[in-house]
C-alpha cells in the first residue's frame, strides 16, 4: 500500500512539473504578442541594462562633412515607436540601439538639435538658427519612445519634441506616458506639442467609409459644426499641455499626416482646418513626398513643412539623407559660409491666447552679441560649395555643454540654458518649395501607415475609436 502511495505522489510531483511551463504560456504570450505585454518586458530590460549612446568618435571618420553646411533652416525628422512593444510596425519603429546609432552620428556630422519654439523665433526674424540645425521629433506620448530615447538623448546631450495625444494622456494607459511621466520627461530633455485631444482617431463617414476625424466631416455635420468641433478640441490639447507644461504650445503635428489634401470628404476641409492651426500654431508638420523632403526654411508654408520618416537604418544612412535633403533645398548663392556651432536655447512661446502665424517673415536683423560661451576651435570661416563636403570643425563641445536648446534635467521645473547668438548676419533666403497644392478630395486606398507618402502616426487604441 505504501509503495501504491509513493508512486502515486511521485505521478503527481512530475505532472506538476510537466505542467508549470504550460501555465506560463498565457504570461509569454502576453508578453511576446500584445504591445502592452513587451512594454512591460522592456521596462524590466531597460531597469537591468540601460541603452548606450553609439561612440561619436568611432562614426566621426565616416560622417564629419557628410552634411553640407547649412544655416537659417532645419532638417525635420520625426520617429514613432522604440523598442520591442512597436516592433510590429516595421520601419516606423527602430530600437534603441539604433536610435543610439542615430543620434551619434548626427553629433559626428556637425547637427545642432533644437526646438520648435526656436525654430519659430528663427523664421520670425529673430536669432538664427545654428549650423546644421535639426528637430527631433516623436509623435503619440508613447511611452515606449519616451521611456527609452530619454536615456540616449541625456547622453547625446540632444533636445526632442513628442507631439502629445492629450486625451491619451488623461487616460492613464499602459501605452501612453500619462501626464505624470509627461511633467517628468518635460523637465529632462524633451518639449511636448500638440498632436489634438481627441481627434487622432479614424472615424465612420457618409458612405460607409473611414477617414481621419481631423480631415472629413461626420454624417451630417455642416463646415460651421466641423470647424467648432476641430476648434474646440484643439483648445482642450492647448489648455492640457500649458497647464502641464507652463508654455503655450507653438506646434502641431497633423495626425496620420492627413492635412486635407487628401483623405477628405469635403473640399473646404483644407482651408477651414489651416484657418484653425494657423490661429493658435507657428509650425504644423506632416510627412507628405518622403522621397523629396527638403529642409524646412522660413519661406516654406509653415503650416506644411515636412518631416523624414525616420526608418530602420545605419547612422550613416540616415546621414546621407539628411545631406540629400539639404542639397535639393534652393539656398541663397551657391557657396554657404562656414560657421561655428552655435548653442541656443529655446524661449516661451508668446503668454496671448491664439499665436498668429505671419504670412511672411519680417526682415532679418543681426543677432546683439551677448557672453562669451565655452571657446570652440574652428577653421576659418571659408567659402564652402553646396555640393562639396564642408570641412570638419576640429574640435567638439566641452562634455558639459549640450549643444541643444534645453539642458536636460531630472528635478528642477521647466526651463530654458541660455547662449550666446551669433553676429553674422543671415544671407537672404531664396522661395523654398511650400506644401503641395490643394487636390480633389480623395480616400486613400491604403491605410494610413502605409509609407505611401501619407505619414504615419498612429498607435493601438486611437485608430477606431469614435472622437470625444
Amino acid at each position: 500500500m505504501r509503495r501504491n502511495e509513493a508512486h502515486a505522489s511521485r505521478r503527481q510531483l512530475l505532472i506538476g512539473l510537466l505542467l508549470i511551463p504550460a501555465s506560463l504560456l498565457p504570461f509569454v504570450a502576453y508578453a511576446a504578442l500584445t504591445p502592452e505585454g513587451r512594454l512591460l518586458r522592456d521596462k524590466a530590460e531597460l531597469a537591468l541594462s540601460p541603452p548606450e549612446l553609439g561612440s561619436v568618435d568611432a562614426l566621426r571618420g565616416d560622417v564629419a562633412g557628410a552634411i553640407p553646411m547649412y544655416r537659417d533652416a532645419v532638417m525635420p525628422l520625426v520617429y514613432h515607436g522604440v523598442g520591442s512593444s512597436s516592433s510590429g510596425e516595421g520601419d516606423f519603429a527602430v530600437s534603441p540601439e539604433r536610435l543610439g546609432e542615430h543620434l551619434a552620428a548626427l553629433r559626428a556630422a556637425g547637427a545642432h538639435f533644437v526646438t520648435p519654439a526656436r525654430v519659430a523665433e528663427a523664421f520670425d526674424g529673430g536669432r538664427r538658427l545654428p549650423s546644421r540645425a535639426v528637430l527631433l521629433t516623436f509623435d503619440d506620448g508613447r511611452t515606449d519612445a519616451m521611456m527609452w530615447a530619454t536615456p540616449l538623448l541625456e547622453q547625446a546631450h540632444a533636445v526632442a519634441t513628442m507631439f502629445v495625444i492629450t486625451g491619451a494622456a488623461q487616460e492613464k494607459a499602459v501605452y501612453y506616458a500619462d501626464w505624470g511621466a509627461l511633467e517628468r520627461y518635460d523637465r529632462g530633455p524633451w518639449d511636448l506639442q500638440s498632436h489634438t485631444d481627441a481627434l487622432h482617431v479614424e472615424h465612420e463617414v457618409a458612405g460607409g467609409h473611414t477617414l481621419p476625424a481631423l480631415t472629413s466631416l461626420a454624417p451630417g455635420e455642416s463646415l460651421d459644426e466641423y470647424r467648432a468641433r476641430v476648434r474646440a478640441d484643439l483648445a482642450r490639447a492647448d489648455r492640457e499641455l500649458t497647464d502641464h507644461t507652463g508654455r503655450r504650445p507653438v506646434a502641431f503635428a497633423y495626425p496620420f499626416g492627413a492635412y486635407g489634401a487628401e483623405r477628405t470628404n469635403h473640399p473646404a476641409v483644407r482651408d477651414v482646418l489651416a484657418a484653425e492651426i494657423g490661429r493658435r500654431y507657428r509650425l504644423a508638420f506632416h510627412q507628405d513626398d518622403q522621397e523629396t523632403v527638403p529642409l524646412a526654411t522660413p519661406d516654406a508654408d509653415r503650416l506644411g513643412l515636412r518631416r523624414l520618416s525616420v526608418g530602420d537604418w545605419s547612422g550613416p544612412a540616415l546621414v546621407q539623407r539628411v545631406a540629400a535633403a539639404v542639397r535639393r533645398t534652393p539656398m541663397p548663392g551657391d557657396e554657404l559660409e562656414l560657421v561655428p556651432p552655435v548653442f541656443a536655447d529655446a524661449v516661451p512661446a508668446p503668454a496671448d491666447d491664439l499665436v498668429p502665424v505671419a504670412p511672411q517673415a519680417p526682415p532679418r536683423r543681426p543677432a546683439t552679441p551677448g557672453p562669451s560661451a565655452t571657446p570652440i576651435e574652428v577653421a576659418a570661416p571659408a567659402p564652402v560649395s553646396r555640393n562639396q563636403p564642408a570641412p570638419v570643425l576640429r574640435s567638439q563641445p566641452a562634455a558639459t555643454q549640450p549643444d541643444t536648446d534645453r539642458e536636460p534635467t531630472s528635478t528642477a521645473a521647466p526651463r530654458r540654458s541660455s547662449s550666446p547668438p551669433t553676429t553674422a548676419a543671415p544671407a537672404p533666403s531664396a522661395p523654398a518649395p511650400s506644401s503641395p497644392a490643394p487636390s480633389a478630395p480623395a480616400r486613400s486606398n491604403e491605410p494610413p501607415g502605409n509609407g505611401n507618402g501619407n505619414g504615419r502616426d498612429t498607435a493601438p487604441g486611437q485608430q477606431k475609436k469614435q472622437p470625444r
